[in-house]
């Protein structure tokens, strides 16, 4: 439970460490096991929530950034880094899963007064996993799998002084010795809108990003501001750069002229932005639903065409089918067998023999057939045979 009330101080302590009189120092360390080759390492150093300063393992060398005014930090981050080392291979082996992300947090916060409040804590794959008391120098499990490296860490008196001398002492003193680079007070306020299924509605998004840490609200404004369905405020939170960001969400009706803005209050001053009907690329939202719409009915149009398609391609298909199928009325079929039978007439039968049969006549039929084309092919001869014309010519010679 102390660790809570830390962590919900060092949150207060981010956004208006100045103006409560309170200052942070927080040592951010992380080490990602790869499956070769050693853990890869990276420090974040933050004061007041600000980032001051960044090492990691290529380098092994604090890289101070611009916003720190002073320099009085260690240059090195080799001891932090052999510390993720070593939690690594003293706590593997009692872990029933496998370490990929380890993670450490300690630091101070000090008043004007003078008072420290010291912090430290380890995680392990973004579960919370030992807490450090620096009064009692005992280790707290957080994780059933944290036990037996609870025993074995309480029995390291040597290191646990360490770590309690560092965050203690060492981290105080170096809240002493930093100083900020002055930053000009500056706030912007971007208002956009988001379309939503709905095309009378809308979202509508208020970003502030702001160097006034006083800056805490941000509200909806306008003559519609009350019909708005819902509001929703994130932020204030710092983005380690020495700004700080908060964002505003309203879900809103788009009838004309209703019209929407927002209001950041900071401690010297208010800024007003009205939404121009614009999405965030600059689009006009009315067209980008028009756009949606064409494109939707594009698609729709084209899938019905599709499916329409195929349908009737499937039909022609199962169509044919059937009709192959339809079998010759067996009254009808015995009517031609008897034609077949009883005809004299060769091409009568070779009708009704195709007309029951098909192309597949029984070999029994097949004399009437060859009798049938012999008879045609005689009757070819007589009517296109030159000599039989030559023959039977009936011209005088002249």
């Amino acid at each position: 439970m102390k660790l809570n009330w830390i962590e919900l101080l060092i949150l207060c302590l981010i956004f208006s460490a100045a103006e409560c009189g309170f200052h942070s120092l927080q040592f951010l360390s992380s080490g990602l096991v790869k499956s070769t080759g050693r853990p890869v390492f990276e420090q974040l150093l933050l004061y007041d929530g600000v980032e001051i300063s960044h090492c990691d393992s290529r380098t092994r060398q604090e890289q101070l950034k611009p916003t720190l005014e002073t320099k009085h930090l260690p240059k090195t981050c080799a001891g932090a880094r052999a510390d993720i080392l070593i939690f690594l291979s003293e706590t593997t082996p009692f872990i029933n899963r496998t370490v990929g992300v380890v993670q450490r947090r300690r630091g101070c916060i000090q008043s004007d007064d003078g008072s420290v409040s010291a912090f430290e804590a380890w995680a392990v794959n973004g579960m919370d996993f030992l807490t450090f008391d620096p009064e009692s120098q005992k280790w707290t499990s957080q994780s059933p799998s944290s036990e037996t490296v609870r025993h074995l860490w309480n029995k390291d008196k040597e290191r646990n002084f360490a770590f309690r001398h560092f965050i203690r002492h060492l981290c105080p003193e170096m809240i002493q010795k930093i100083t900020l680079r002055s930053v000009n007070k500056n706030t912007e306020l971007r208002v956009f809108g988001k379309p939503t299924a709905y095309t009378n509605q809308a979202l509508l998004r208020c970003h502030v990003t702001t160097t006034d840490k006083s800056a805490g609200s941000v509200h909806l404004v306008g003559d519609a501001a009350p019909q708005a369905i819902w509001t929703s405020v994130t932020g204030p939170v710092p983005s380690g750069d020495g700004c700080v960001i908060l964002r505003l969400t309203a879900r809103i009706y788009t009838q004309k002229p209703n019209t929407y803005g927002c209001t950041v209050q900071t401690g010297s001053h208010n800024r007003t932005v009205y939404w121009d009907g614009k999405t965030l690329d600059g689009t006009d939202l009315a067209n980008k639903f028009n756009s949606n719409w064409k494109v939707l009915s594009l698609l729709i149009g084209l899938g019905f065409t599709i499916i329409a398609s195929t349908i009737l391609f499937y039909g022609i298909i199962v169509l044919r089918k059937c009709d192959k199928k339809i079998p010759v009325p067996k009254k009808l079929d015995s009517l031609m067998m008897r034609l077949i039978e009883n005809s004299s007439s060769p091409e009568l039968k070779i009708i009704a023999l195709s007309f029951v049969f098909g192309s597949n006549i029984p070999e029994k039929y097949k004399e009437s057939l060859e009798e049938w084309a012999k008879r045609m092919k005689e009757k070819d001869l007589n009517y296109y045979d030159p000599d039989y014309f030559a023959g039977n010519s009936n011209v005088s010679e002249i």
